[in-house]
């Protein structure tokens, strides 16, 4: 992975992990772009084109979120599983190829947004962007499977605590 990607990766993630509810249209356009840049990296190794594909994906996603907002929920949710899913049964070593790991996750992924809309753009977007910044470290530098979980937890944890907050904050 190269240092552009990286951090794109990096920001990314983090700005899913934190403000993903909040921010919907970004969380659409970053989980499209992560789930694209993610699918160009697995079948043709990466690469500017690539790049450019998410960036295109990830800005018809941002405008067709100001638009569509329950249609493109669930479509973000079956993203955010199909590119968090494979990243996650990774790190426990199970590799059942990308393309059944990523079709789990999707089923997943838009059941929860189907059933629990506000929580379930909880779940996923800190999903989606702690699994971008744990694939993202776990390729740039040989973390171990410890470290890579450890990642992982406190991101959602810190996520989804950041995310609930700002939820119950609008509420009252």
């Amino acid at each position: 992975m190269d240092w552009v990607s990286l951090i794109l990766t990096l920001a990314a993630g983090l700005v899913l992990v934190f403000a993903g509810r909040r921010f919907f249209w970004l969380a659409a356009a970053l989980v499209a772009f992560l789930f694209t840049f993610s699918f160009f990296e697995a079948i043709f190794g990466g690469g500017w084109v690539g790049l450019i594909v998410a960036i295109v994906v990830g800005a018809i996603f941002a405008w067709l979120a100001t638009r569509f907002v329950r249609i493109v929920g669930y479509i973000v949710g079956a993203l955010a599983g199909a590119a968090g899913l494979p990243i996650l049964l990774g790190l426990f070593g199970i590799n059942w190829g990308w393309f059944l790991m990523a079709l789990i996750g999707a089923v997943l992924g838009f059941l929860l947004m189907l059933f629990l809309f506000d929580w379930g753009l909880i779940l996923l977007t800190t999903w989606a962007g702690a699994n971008a910044v744990t694939g993202a470290i776990t390729n740039q530098w040989s973390v171990g499977t410890t470290v890579a979980t450890i990642i992982l937890v406190v991101l959602l944890a810190a996520g989804i605590f950041v995310q609930a907050s700002a939820m119950r904050g609008k509420s009252k």
